[in-house]
């Protein structure tokens, strides 16, 4: 018999005695109506559906959806996952997947009221009427999807199957999704595709012998391994019409099946304008294989001993050798256990939290060994008998026969001090709370007051105090007191915990208390997308939600407001209640607004291409959080129609020796335009350079980006270039090289012919750029010979007919010779003076015959 105080009996019987029905608190719910639902659609949640008796000026009041309760929203899901108690207008809703087979469900939900000292919790449930949709977009015809056989393959999914009713707009883009994996539908088979298959071989093929079967309505696929020509198709997006002219097919994959199968169907009606989903619905098309049978219902499993032997104030793990079930059609994992009738004392808990019951878990969890019976924590001299009935509900919802878990807790035989009682802690994030008796609850064979606890582990967001001071051991005496106290950090964080090493002197083991924090509505909105705003000169255009978009972690995004602090300058901030309606002024707006499309910006047309506004983001809490400010930049492309003109003083005229290369800069080429920025001005060599005196195909030099070659030198590798801008050459990157070969003694002139454009297609065509290429003597000159024959004693003219000399870069009449050694048996004379070794003469002397030569 464990030794209690009579402080920890008192706090125990208190315990019980607010269990009994004559001390039941008054409930903290008014009222609770339910949902009522469309199959397929979604539905908010009304005060008028479900309200609070809590004023919502004296405490905090949250409403968590409990998530780990599978037997709960089975075919739907309701969000936020925490909501406030006075929730918003379309801020709770419930959106429904499809299903055909259950006309309800129901949510979990825990209710928690949070005072300055102490948190009341109620957990109830909702309930979600489904009623049957009158006016559906996506409508089936009386034709079916139906498998003949095993492994068969249904027709396609067309226009005959199938068809969506909606009024088709402009602004209405209709999509269709699959998705597989996540819906887990078809649970028996698989969506493909059927592929063009190959030509036939020829009749002179030797395998020609032994034709392949064609491929039919009722192809087969034996252990799901797919033949030639079909493709499977996983997670899909298309449009509304390319999903019903694509030709998908149903597959049957897994015998033995039920005789019914589904493909789940998911429609978006989008406003391309404002990319908002303005309308979605989701439907599961039936499957029909003939050679199925009727789903069979779960049945429990015949090597499973259901009964559960528990050690006293232990909690103990289940485990499929004590609870388990069979099913041919349901993969085990998605099978629910529903318990039916609990035990009279104690629970069956999660260890995700085991302070709390579960009604509901899946055979993964119970596989997983996550699910627990936790034992009373009264004491008994003798061994304790309950019993839990459960029910087995398989993916399409049938139900299993009733089965009964016998749970037997035998008697404490040891001296170590145990855990008799957790519950945890549940406030409000930024609160502190006492650990008290009713919440953490020791017992010990030997002697309750020498058992103390130390914190080794766990605190991640807060920490623990000792009759207000640091503390870090304590002893049931602290607990009863209730001088122990947790103080979260005010963080962002939903869940916490303590290890405690609880030990008396002789014995000593390890526990973990966990914290439940409930989001406050402390934190200000913020901006997750702000991309830039485009529109022309003077247009209206609208603010898209897929463009510019905030969040709030504690409250709706719905209901935050955009408050412009510093309105735009060159336009202004427009609401449009609807298409056709005048738009007027406003100085914010909400992101409800946004998603329904109805803000606009207008530029009012002025000279100006540059705007933004400022604004704070406010949620709906009172008083609001705010943000930091936040900017919107908004681009103006000018309405352009002027063309570009050339600036004063260029000359459009380049001098350049023959041998270099010259830069193109703002004095030789430069044009503007008042709407284009430098580097949207693109000149375009319409015309490449050529020789303005000759009308042959000659090499006249070529333009080139100077970034193109290693060295600014003649470089015949030098790319030509067709096109550039004003900004390159502002930063002279463009540059001219004159032809590779010589150009001759004389300058030559070379043009090319270029247009001019900006970025709004204004062109100017037809402009002339001249360049001058001036010689450089560079090149040496060629002399060749011819045999001069003189008779002896008598005189020969020495003429250009004998001495022939060419120079390609130098006028002959700047020529001159040098005699470097006369003639063995004669002399060489100009103008009948004799020429000495050294002596010069011109190209001219030769072609006016006055170089002789006398023997």
């Amino acid at each position: 018999m464990s030794c209690l105080s009579w402080g920890g009996l008192s706090a125990l019987l208190l315990l019980l005695l607010r269990l009994l029905p004559g001390w039941a608190s008054p409930s903290l719910i008014r009222v609770n109506r339910g949902v009522r639902v469309m199959k397929g659609s979604s539905a908010f949640l009304s005060q008028d559906d479900l309200k609070f008796a809590i004023p919502k000026e004296k405490d905090a009041c949250k409403v968590e959806v409990v998530m780990n309760e599978p037997i709960t929203q089975r075919v739907g899901k309701l969000t936020p996952q925490v909501f406030d108690c006075h929730f918003l207008p379309n801020e709770v809703k419930y959106t429904h997947n499809g299903c055909p087979i259950l006309d309800e469900d129901t949510v979990k939900l825990r209710l928690y009221r949070l005072t300055e000292t102490d948190t009341f919790t109620e957990t109830f449930i909702l309930r979600v009427y489904l009623l049957e949709p009158d006016c559906n977009i996506i409508r089936m015809s009386d034709n079916v999807l139906e498998v003949s056989e095993f492994y068969g393959l249904s027709r396609a999914i067309d226009k005959n199957l199938l068809r969506f009713d909606y009024e088709r707009t402009a602004s209405l883009e209709c999509t269709v999704r699959l998705d597989p994996v996540g819906t887990r539908l078809p649970a028996h088979g698989q969506l493909v595709l059927v592929e063009p298959r190959p030509e036939e071989p020829r009749g002179d093929q030797p395998h020609s012998f032994f034709p392949e079967s064609q491929l039919g309505t009722e192809l087969k696929c034996p252990g799901g391994r797919c033949p030639l020509g079909l493709k499977k198709i996983g997670r899909l997006k298309v449009s509304c019409e390319e999903f019903l002219l694509s030709g998908l097919r149903y597959q049957h994959l897994s015998p033995p099946s039920p005789h019914i199968d589904y493909i789940s169907i998911q429609l978006d009606l989008t406003d391309s304008r404002s990319k908002i989903i303005y309308k979605s619905e989701s439907v599961w098309l039936p499957v029909y294989i003939r050679a199925g049978i009727p789903n069979q219902i779960p049945r429990a499993a015949f090597m499973a001993m259901f009964i559960l032997e528990v050690d006293q104030f232990i909690l103990t793990s289940l485990t499929t050798s004590v609870l388990d079930c069979e099913e041919d059609e349901t993969p085990k994992p998605l099978l629910v256990f529903n318990i039916t009738k609990a035990p009279l004392q104690g629970y069956v808990t999660h260890l995700w939290d085991h302070t709390r019951p579960v009604s509901s878990f899946t055979w993964k969890d119970l596989s997983d060994m996550q699910i627990a019976y936790q034992p009373p924590n009264s004491s008994h001299s003798e061994r304790r008998h309950y019993e839990v009935e459960l029910e087995v509900y398989d993916f399409f919802f049938e139900r299993s026969a009733p089965i009964t878990v016998h749970i037997s807790i035998r008697t404490a035989d040891t001296n170590a001090p145990r855990v008799s009682w957790n519950t945890g802690l549940n406030l409000l994030e930024g609160q502190s709370r006492a650990i008290t008796w009713e919440q953490f609850q020791i017992v010990d064979n030997n002697d309750i007051h020498a058992v103390q606890v130390v914190i080794v582990g766990g605190l991640q967001h807060g920490w623990l105090t000792l009759r207000g001071g640091k503390g870090f051991l304590f002893t049931v005496a602290d607990l009863q007191a209730g001088v122990v106290q947790y103080h979260h950090d005010d963080s962002d964080s939903t869940k916490d915990f303590v290890v405690f090493r609880i030990f008396d002197g002789q014995h000593s083991i390890r526990h973990k208390f966990p914290i439940n924090i409930l989001p406050k509505d402390d934190s200000p909105p913020f901006l997750i997308t702000n991309v830039v705003i485009e529109l022309e000169e003077g247009q209206t255009i609208l603010i898209q939600g897929s463009k510019l978009r905030a969040s709030d972690m504690d409250s709706s995004d719905d209901y935050i407001f955009f408050n412009i602090t510093k309105p735009p300058q060159a336009g202004e901030i427009m609401k449009k209640p609807a298409p056709g309606l005048i738009g007027y002024p406003v100085p914010g707006f909400l992101q409800m607004d946004l998603f329904n499309g109805i803000i606009y910006y207008r530029h009012f047309g002025g000279e100006i291409f540059e705007d933004s506004f400022e604004f704070v983001l406010w949620d709906s809490h009172e008083p609001p959080n705010l943000s930091e400010p936040q900017v919107v930049t908004i681009h103006i492309t000018p309405v352009d129609d002027q063309l570009p003109k050339e600036a004063p003083g260029v000359s459009r005229h380049l001098v350049v020796k023959e041998t270099e290369v010259a830069y193109i800069t703002k004095k030789h080429l430069h044009f503007v335009d008042t709407e284009s920025y430098d580097r949207e001005l693109l000149y375009t060599v319409t015309t490449p350079p050529f020789f303005s005196s000759s009308r042959r195909h000659l090499d006249a030099g070529k333009l080139f980006m100077v970034d193109s070659i290693p060295r600014l030198t003649k470089n015949p590798a030098a790319p030509e270039l067709k096109s550039f801008t004003q900004h390159a050459v502002n930063y002279m990157k463009v540059a001219y090289m004159p032809p590779m070969q010589d150009i001759g003694p004389h300058p030559r002139h070379v043009q090319f012919a270029f247009s001019v454009s900006n970025q709004h297609g204004g062109t100017l065509f037809g402009i002339c750029f001249n360049i001058t290429i001036l010689p450089v003597d560079n090149q040496a000159p060629e002399v060749f010979t011819n045999p001069l024959r003189v008779a002896e004693g008598s005189q020969c003219v020495i003429s250009t007919e004998h001495v022939l000399v060419s120079d390609v870069d130098t006028k002959l009449d700047n020529i001159h010779l040098s005699l470097q050694r006369q003639p063995q048996h004669g002399r060489v004379e100009l103008n009948g003076f004799p020429l000495n070794t050294g002596a010069i003469f011109s190209w001219g002397d030769l072609q006016a015959l006055k170089v002789r030569c006398s023997l």
